[in-house]
């Protein structure tokens, strides 16, 4: 009988800690879909939400384009990463892959991928092209000082279509605020505006 009790005892432990996870699950995905309404407030679209403990999704429209936010976690290193990834409609004659050398945790680039690509400001990006040809279009000077007020991002992957940035955020409540999150919109936009 005593058995039986310490087992009931754990399996409640460990339920109630389960419960209290799912709780602060909860709370933190509760704190950015309230940032995520902000951005409804002032943009307009809406916030997806699927469930009692989803992560929250933002879809709406930024200077008449299209454009959703969402988040996305990884185990990396021993710790928990976020991800905020933005999707901008966009219509690009050229398809591009930005990459920070930090997040990939290297700064040498392929054999089979020099010849289309090319390290930007100062080897914090790696610019990678469809081909050289497409690389030689570009007007690098301009491209690096839109990239540059970019704010600190893993990757930009730019098609015919769409645009997708994706940072690592080491505080997601701060950096899913209205006040962060407008850079990256502003910022997103002036490079879709300069690649059309």
């Amino acid at each position: 009988m005593t058995i039986l009790w310490i087992i009931a005892l754990a399996m409640t432990a460990i339920f109630l800690m389960l419960l209290m996870l799912l709780f602060l699950r909860k709370a933190q995905f509760d704190a950015i879909h309230q940032n995520f309404l902000d951005l409804e407030d002032a943009y307009g679209g809406r916030v997806i939400r699927g469930g009692f403990a989803v992560r929250p999704r933002y879809a709406g429209r930024f200077k008449g384009q299209d454009i959703v936010v969402s988040i996305s976690t990884e185990k990396a290193e021993g710790e928990r990463r976020y991800y905020i990834a933005v999707s901008m409609e966009a219509a690009s004659r050229l398809n591009f892959f930005i990459k920070s050398t930090d997040w990939l945790g290297k700064k040498d680039v392929a054999e089979e991928q020099k010849e289309r690509t090319l390290s930007i400001l100062n080897g914090q990006y790696l610019l990678e092209a469809k081909s050289s040809a497409d690389l030689k279009k570009v007007d690098l000077a301009i491209f690096e000082k839109l990239v540059a007020n970019l704010p600190p991002f893993a990757y930009i992957l730019i098609g015919n279509s769409r645009m997708l940035l994706e940072r690592i955020s080491q505080r997601i409540l701060d950096d899913t605020k209205l006040e962060a999150m407008q850079p990256v919109f502003e910022g997103m936009y002036q490079l879709k505006t300069a690649l059309e």
